[in-house]
């Protein structure tokens, strides 16, 4: 899904979405497919304690702009939990396909997004901001 940057997720990001993680798997199989691809994101991921995560990484509550690539269409969205995601207010869930290939991404990386019909999106990660005070209400 990534490209061949190592993935870096926070201990305070990891414990939120491992918490969320077994609570969707007990909620709701129609996300089950997304939260089984989570799951392996988090054991692939390098685990950083939360100030030692690098600064142009992808967190929760981050707020990234990204471009599609090759068409160019630029979009900027704030990664949530599944239950604060709001498309109206630019806030996508990480089991989104997009929030899956942000999650722990790098500024600058070229990412994959799975989108309907088995195609793959390209988008590279421009600019990332985090919120001091991220979105962790998991379970």
């Amino acid at each position: 899904m990534n490209d061949q940057h190592e993935l870096f997720i926070s201990a305070h990001d990891a414990e939120g979405l491992a918490a969320m993680l077994g609570a969707q798997r007990r909620s709701s199989r129609f996300e089950a497919d997304a939260s089984d691809e989570l799951a392996g994101l988090l054991m692939e991921a390098r685990i950083v304690a939360p100030e030692r995560l690098p600064a142009d990484r992808v967190a929760m509550g981050s707020t990234v702009t990204y471009v599609e690539e090759p068409s160019g269409v630029r979009r900027t969205v704030t990664l949530a939990y599944p239950q604060n995601a709001d498309a109206a207010q630019g806030r996508i869930s990480v089991l989104s396909p997009i929030g899956l290939a942000l999650i722990g991404g790098k500024r600058g990386s070229l990412v994959m997004s799975a989108i309907p019909n088995g195609r793959q999106l390209s988008v590279r990660i421009l600019h990332t901001v985090r919120d001091p005070q991220p979105l962790r209400e998991a379970a």
